[in-house]
């Protein structure tokens, strides 16, 4: 891992972020809230709601263009089916007047009947016996063919005395209902009685423009109009009316209706004009007008399913639009995306470049140039690293030098020898942990040891911190005798037990606390870890340990030493959770005995 100042990184990203050094000067109208959202929005996330937001409008309008022409088609279909039906029903209802008028038309020129008609003086008796014999299967038979046929009567003035209900004398005729309501035409007359209510179909008969006689056949209402009535269905209605605008039938089947019972039948169609959708058929054999009417709602229902319908579609389009515009984003974005992780790990003091790309664009200039740039400055802070640590090996070994190594073992044998004079065990104990503390951190003015030496140094500086910590804390070891030989740089155990002591376990308030030393065999490598059960830390802070942001320069000066002597890839690991501790690990190659200069 390489490491940079966090100023002059800072200032790095700040070039890249606003090469201009002006503030930007787009979307000064939108609100300031908006303004900064937008502004502040992950460039990914601009260019999905961009690429989405160009495919969703076309896809809008193109469906609501659709809707708009297919809710007309619907709505044109409901309607000429609406005509379809009733065009139908009223040629079905025609067709059944029709067999009655010609039911009339024989029956006015049958020969039995005319001369039933003529003979005005026709005895009691013959008339019984004619009226028995010829006019009553005449007039009782269609009833058996045709069940609307309520009775069919003749009313003549050669009729005296009335012969069940067929035959009757003329005079009688002005007690039927419909008699007022006869015109002077010779032709068959539709008359209807809303409230018996009854269907009477009448023709007169004239001789010398003197009338005669009357036929009628009397029809059930309720059959004659059944298949009128059999189509109106939910929020729908019907309506009959007469040339004369007379209501003959009128029904709805509808939830709240808008059209009040009026005569003449006027207003009501009025108000199917006014609030309903509505088609009308004249019938050609009597007259009538039919109307059958439907709620805007109703007609509207088809258009709404049709809408339903289209709502999967609608979501399934917009859903492949929306992966469509993250993929295409994410496509687009992640070399952004790793050049601004890349330069965020510089900000925090990293000189790792980990982004690549081969491409002709901007983007792949703009990550070629940024390689470069720290390929540069690596170099440069290489330089200044390698004078520093010389400086400092200096330094050491100038402050080695002056130490007179005998003077000192002589000095900490007498102490030992007057500690166990006097008794004090304790003292030797700690005077004779120093003695070996010096004397393998010394190293005869070595700079590369042996891990022997390194494990010598620690265990006797571990001694005196028990004595210090009142043996509150246990050690574990961990070694492996075969790396005992490998050489490794002196003094950088102490560092990193040093933290392991200081903010781990002296930190820990409850439980045991156990400090763990391995020295192991890892691939070609010396694995050498220290841990700890203390309090632990966050992952950021751990990684932040090694670099120019932390407190200390123990852990960041051994890093350092081992990256120069080694490389970036043997840098101190560290790895730690919260209440959990934490474990610091360094790598040495094997059978390496490069000496530090």
């Amino acid at each position: 891992m390489y490491l940079i100042s966090a100023g002059a990184s800072g200032n790095i990203m700040d070039a890249v972020r606003n090469p201009t050094g002006k503030e930007p000067g787009t979307m000064k109208k939108l609100p300031a809230a908006i303004r900064n959202r937008i502004k502040n929005m992950k460039y990914r996330h601009k260019l999905t709601f961009l690429l989405v937001a160009a495919s969703l409008v076309p896809m809008i309008v193109l469906v609501l263009y659709s809707h708009s022409r297919m809710s007309s088609l619907i709505r044109e279909n409901e309607i000429e089916d609406m005509h379809s039906i009733l065009e139908q029903t009223r040629e079905g209802i025609d067709s059944q007047i029709e067999v009655f008028t010609s039911l009339l038309n024989y029956l006015t020129y049958s020969p039995d009947i005319e001369e039933i008609i003529e003979d005005m003086g026709m005895d009691n008796y013959l008339a019984y016996e004619k009226y028995t014999e010829v006019a009553d299967p005449l007039l009782s038979v269609p009833k058996s063919y045709h069940d609307a046929i309520l009775q069919i009567q003749l009313f003549a003035d050669s009729i005296k005395v009335r012969h069940e209900y067929t035959l009757v004398p003329l005079s009688e005729v002005e007690k039927e209902w419909w008699n007022p309501l006869l015109s002077e035409d010779v032709r068959v007359q539709w008359l209807v009685n809303v409230e018996k209510p009854e269907i009477a179909a009448v023709r007169k008969i004239y001789r010398d423009q003197e009338l005669e006689a009357v036929l009628c056949v009397t029809l059930d209402y309720e059959k004659m109009l059944q298949p009128f009535d059999n189509i109106i269905t939910n929020e729908c209605g019907g309506l009959i009316v007469d040339s004369e605008e007379h209501t003959l039938f009128h029904r709805e089947n509808m939830a709240a209706s808008q059209v009040a019972v009026h005569e003449p039948a006027g207003e009501m169609l009025t108000s199917i004009r006014d609030n309903y959708v509505y088609v009308s058929s004249q019938s050609n054999e009597c007259g009538w007008i039919f109307y059958l009417y439907k709620t805007q709602a109703e007609i509207d229902s088809s258009v709404s399913k049709l809408l339903l319908s289209e709502i999967p579609l609608i979501v399934l389009c917009a859903g492949i639009i929306l992966a469509l515009g993250l993929s295409f984003s994410r496509i687009f974005t992640r070399k952004i995306e790793e050049l601004t992780e890349n330069m965020n790990q510089v900000n925090q003091g990293s000189r790792e470049v980990t982004v690549y790309s081969d491409s002709e664009d901007e983007i792949g200039l703009l990550i070629r140039s940024f390689r470069s740039m720290m390929a540069e400055i690596d170099r440069l802070i290489h330089e200044v690293y390698e004078n520093k640590i010389a400086l400092k090996e200096f330094e050491l070994k100038a402050l080695t030098a002056q130490i007179n190594p005998h003077f000192l073992y002589n000095s900490l044998s007498i102490i030992n020898w007057m500690a166990l004079s006097g008794g004090q065990k304790d003292i030797s104990k700690v005077t004779l942990a120093l003695s070996t503390f010096y004397r393998t951190a010394l190293s005869k003015g070595q700079d590369i040891v042996t891990v022997e030496n390194c494990i010598q140094n620690i265990q006797a500086y571990l001694e005196i911190q028990l004595v210090m910590h009142d043996n509150d804390f246990r050690i574990e070891w961990d070694i492996d005798p075969d790396v005992k030989g490998e050489m490794a740089p002196k003094l950088i155990l102490q560092p990193v037990v040093e933290n392991a002591l200081e903010h781990g376990l002296d930190m820990k308030e409850d439980g045991e606390k156990v400090l763990k030393l391995s020295f192991v065999q890892d691939g070609p490598d010396v694995l050498i870890a220290v841990e700890d059960n203390g309090l632990g830390m966050k992952p950021e802070e751990a990684k932040s340990l090694v670099t120019y942001q932390a407190e200390g320069y123990g852990l960041k000066n051994v890093n350092d030493r081992i990256c120069l002597l080694y490389g970036e890839q043997y840098r101190i690991r560290i790895y730690s959770e919260p209440g959990k501790g934490t474990r610091v690990e360094m790598r040495i190659p094997k059978g390496d005995k490069k000496v530090e200069k």
